[in-house]
């Protein structure tokens, strides 16, 4: 994966969360915290999980240990404006990423080396894995969640 296509998969994954953000923030907070089954609980604690993993993977890029999530994740508007802390972040670090850069980091299994481009694609495959997850809980709640796919940035 050259450069150009590196930030193109990013933006796409970040196209994806600007569309379920809108489904999110109006959630009442009932609603976010109702326990509805998943590998997390909750609409609100499945967000905390992918936020907190994006930021875990941008420390891991730049070098950095992650420092643990919160035994007690924000609300969804706090969580919100720590996405776009990260995705901010995120794109001054793509500026002067390499995508064949090999990184070495520490995670719950141990320590792996992965190139940049396979830690993007990783973390990319997680959200969507869980954004599955939340399109269900929603529907469980009686809610209709965003139908929005990858293909649909590609479209644009």
């Amino acid at each position: 994966m050259d450069k150009a296509e590196l930030k193109r998969i990013i933006a796409a994954h970040d196209w994806l969360w600007a569309q379920w953000w809108p489904a999110l923030l109006t959630l009442s907070p009932q609603q976010a915290r109702q326990a509805v089954g998943g590998s997390f609980p909750s609409l609100s604690a499945t967000t905390a999980h992918m936020v907190w993993a994006e930021a875990a993977w941008l420390e891991r890029l730049r070098g950095r240990a992650p420092m643990p999530a919160p035994a007690h994740p924000a609300d969804l508007e706090g969580l919100y404006g720590l996405w776009q802390q990260i995705a901010a972040e995120r794109q001054d670090w793509l500026e002067h990423a390499d995508p064949d850069a090999r990184i070495t980091y520490t995670y719950s299994g141990g320590t792996a080396t992965n190139t940049v481009a396979e830690i993007v694609l990783h973390f990319i495959s997680h959200a969507h894995f869980h954004r599955g997850q939340l399109a269900s809980q929603m529907r469980l709640l009686g809610l209709q969640p965003p139908s929005v796919h990858l293909i649909g940035f590609f479209r644009l």
